[in-house]
């Protein structure tokens, strides 16, 4: 099922928000929007049965599993002009400490994806998914 937004945050779809971002007028902006927009598209394309809550805190994109903006945040995606950048958070039996993130970066939307199933798998938040193979 598409990514859907925060019940929270009612007064645009996530698509509604990440469009404004692109369409301010400064170039770093239109690179975060755009971006943001692609890695949307795929996500939806993707995840036709996986639920995905998105939760936006400035322009950064929190994935959840619950419509709960409190719930835990398993994956968080952010984007630059030219770069996606991912973080996911280290299940509680393998953290070196409390709350701890992996991150990375690619300029590939290719890869993004690959990182992005990769980290909700890891994260252990929709560990039962059927639809995160990595290819």
């Amino acid at each position: 099922m598409p990514i859907r937004r925060n019940t929270d945050q009612k007064s645009k779809t996530l698509t509604e928000f990440y469009t404004e971002v692109k369409n301010e007028s400064n170039v770093v902006s239109k690179g975060i929007g755009t971006l943001m927009l692609n890695w949307i598209e795929r996500i939806n394309s993707e995840f036709i049965e996986t639920e995905i809550w998105g939760l936006t805190s400035h322009y950064h994109l929190i994935l959840q599993t619950e419509n709960d903006y409190t719930s835990k945040t398993y994956v968080i995606l952010t984007t630059g002009m030219d770069e996606y950048h991912i973080e996911y958070l280290i299940p509680k039996e393998s953290e070196p400490w409390e709350n701890a993130y992996v991150k990375g970066a690619t300029k590939s939307l290719e890869t993004a994806m690959k990182m992005l199933k990769s980290a909700m798998l890891n994260s252990k938040g929709w560990s039962e998914s059927s639809e995160l193979k990595i290819d």
